[in-house]
């Protein structure tokens, strides 16, 4: 194959690559605006309702490490393909849905099936580019899709709600699905390597971490209804507590664990998992407060909803692409992490300061949306490059799941806290307005912890010795006869 060839065949591979994971992230916010609409159709309880979102976060956050893992020892384009294929026959079924449990259970089938197709992606992208500008690049584009993915799906949602009904936000994924499975012959195979081939799934392992997430995520979305400081509430965070525990002890025993927890005695990858943790669980409420302040407060429509969030979004997808990528180049990982949280945090604690019942969307949504789009978008494609430098090729793909996990949970357990939080507030006869600024003012504060993680966790490490940078030759020693 020519060199003008491989590198046609790679743009295809990273398009194909990053619109599943667009999607991906998509999915978790594309049915907020449309909940309503949703709630009324199919007669969902006001307690039931959040669930249409939160079932799509729990089962994609609680299987993801499988499916990194499942990349890695089964091949990585079978993977992809048989979770495509979940996601998108799930995504089918849902429109038709009639009832709230037969929408809930799909919504979870399209995390299942996105939980597969989402890291073996990750390790196919970090596959296909050799390490250098030509990744780096690669990687800033999968960061700034998956970081417009969030606002994206808030923006389509209303738009599609408007204009098609709120079935079409899941039809919508159908034709995608099709089209990437039937080009997905163009992608590498992915071969488990010699050390996987022996190795077997740490199914204990998949069960426990997957049912410590999934309650505690339900922990913190049934506080909404029942108090943070309930009894269930504590209840419930102690058994995910005393299950995640378990699965950490079960990991330190096997032979082939689901998470090596070596991984985390690496600065660089231990930090930039607590980083994503962190960032993402500002991130998650922010849209969906943002939207709910927006049409609840504001009385905007779904499709001026989604306008009003486009600014956000695009400072996301400018500043992940190009500015944070370019960025990691010249000064390394860890500046430019510390730069862009700092920046986010800013913008939070402005947005969330800003919101008020007689605020105009200019005023006291804008700016700090803005600012916060912009410091996320810098830092998420540097915690990217960080979560992998250091990792063999062969656990590329538990990396990239470990890293979409962590982004998964924090938007989940922060959506749950932030809906939590606003609650609270309203019930202590505050408006609607302080309680969605309280909780995003909760988001700026974790958002804060990980501005302190940055700085005392990852290592002091310049743009010339990151493997991001382009290799020097001379540095790299003969190999012995």
């Amino acid at each position: 194959m020519t060199l003008q060839g491989q590198r046609q065949r790679q743009l295809l591979i990273l398009i194909l690559l990053c619109t599943t994971q667009f999607v991906a992230i998509l999915d978790f916010s594309i049915t907020t605006v449309p909940l309503p609409d949703i709630q009324e159709d199919l007669g969902f309880s006001s307690g039931g309702i959040q669930w249409v979102v939160n079932a799509y976060g729990v089962a994609i956050a609680g299987f993801l490490l499988l499916g990194g893992r499942a990349a890695d020892i089964m091949g990585r384009r079978r993977v992809f393909i048989a979770g495509l294929i979940v996601f998108t026959i799930a995504s089918l079924v849902g429109g038709f849905a009639s009832t709230p449990a037969m929408l809930i259970i799909t919504r979870a089938l399209q995390g299942c099936g996105a939980a597969l197709f989402s890291p073996a992606a990750f390790s196919l992208l970090t596959t296909t580019y050799p390490p250098g500008k030509e990744r780096n690049r690669a990687l800033g584009a999968w960061a700034a899709v998956a970081a417009s993915g969030l606002a994206a799906g808030v923006i389509l949602g209303g738009f599609v709600t408007d204009v098609l009904g709120w079935r079409w936000v899941l039809w919508l994924n159908v034709p995608i699905g099709i089209v990437v499975v039937l080009l997905a012959r163009v992608l590498p195979e992915g071969r488990p390597t010699e050390r996987s081939k022996t190795a077997q799934l740490d199914v204990t392992g998949a069960l426990l971490v997957a049912g410590g997430l999934v309650t505690l995520i339900y922990a913190f979305a049934n506080s909404e209804h029942v108090g943070l400081g309930d009894p269930v509430t504590f209840a419930l965070i102690a058994v995910a507590v005393a299950l995640l525990a378990a699965f950490l002890w079960v990991e330190s025993k096997v032979v082939d664990p689901l998470v090596p927890l070596g991984l985390f005695r690496t600065r660089s990858v231990g930090g930039a998992n607590v980083i994503s943790l962190l960032a993402n669980m500002g991130l998650g409420p922010t849209f969906i407060i943002a939207a709910l302040h927006m049409q609840l407060v504001l009385g905007f429509t779904p499709i001026e909803t989604g306008l009003g969030l486009l600014p956000m979004a695009a400072a996301f997808l400018v500043f992940s692409a190009w500015v944070g990528p370019t960025l990691v180049a010249r000064l390394g990982t860890k500046p430019v992490i510390i730069v862009g949280m700092t920046v986010f945090t800013i913008g939070l604690a402005l947005l969330g300061f800003s919101l008020s019942d007689d605020g105009s969307w200019a005023a006291s949504v804008l700016p700090g949306a803005l600012l916060a789009g912009v410091g996320y978008g810098v830092a998420f494609p540097a915690w990217t490059v960080a979560g992998v430098e250091d990792v063999e090729p062969e656990d590329h793909g538990l990396a990239g799941g470990m890293l979409t996990t962590t982004q998964e949970v924090g938007s989940a357990i922060g959506l749950a806290v932030g809906l939590a939080v606003a609650a609270a507030a309203v019930n202590a006869d505050h408006s609607a307005a302080e309680g969605y600024g309280l909780a995003v003012l909760t988001a700026a504060v974790l958002v804060a912890i990980g501005v302190v993680v940055s700085a005392a966790v990852l290592p002091n490490r310049g743009a010339d010795a990151a493997p991001s940078a382009e290799p020097v030759p001379e540095a790299v020693p003969a190999k012995a006869e």
